[in-house]
């Protein structure tokens, strides 16, 4: 089983709408500012680990470890927005090409939102390979 595991730094950016913009007859959309740098800063840090993207089935593991308020000193989960979703989809995207071929191939995931209880915010991202799995009881370990 190959495995790849690294962290992003930085304060976790969920994947946004597109945004569609008319002008002179024309409209097209764009991915906005915030969410394609961070996508591009996942890339950067995924490049640093993989020399070729996975080219079969892979799990993927997230830990979004983002700033705790003071409102919310005893809670280990996020509850609140950002949705999970759409933190996955941001990092996915970053990982395509990357980590993988496509995140077509991602068959496996699970993710959390947890508050930071020593460090910086951070994106946690494990890659592995299902390539030479027999089965996904083989994976899970049962």
């Amino acid at each position: 089983m190959r495995r790849v595991s690294f962290e992003v730094q930085g304060d976790p950016v969920p994947k946004a709408r597109a945004r569609t913009v008319r002008k002179g007859g024309r409209t097209w959309s764009f991915t906005p500012r915030k969410v394609a740098e961070w996508e591009r800063l996942v890339k950067a840090e995924a490049e640093k680990h993989f020399t070729e993207p996975f080219t079969g089935p892979v799990a993927l593991t997230i830990g979004f470890y983002m700033r705790r308020p003071k409102s919310r000193r005893k809670d280990n989960y996020v509850e609140t927005t950002p949705d999970l979703d759409n933190l996955e989809k941001a990092v996915l995207d970053g990982l395509n090409g990357v980590a993988y071929v496509d995140d077509r191939f991602v068959v496996v995931k699970s993710a959390a939102k947890l508050y930071v209880s020593g460090g910086e915010p951070r994106v946690s991202v494990v890659v592995t390979s299902l390539v030479d799995q027999a089965s996904m009881v083989e994976y899970l370990g049962r």
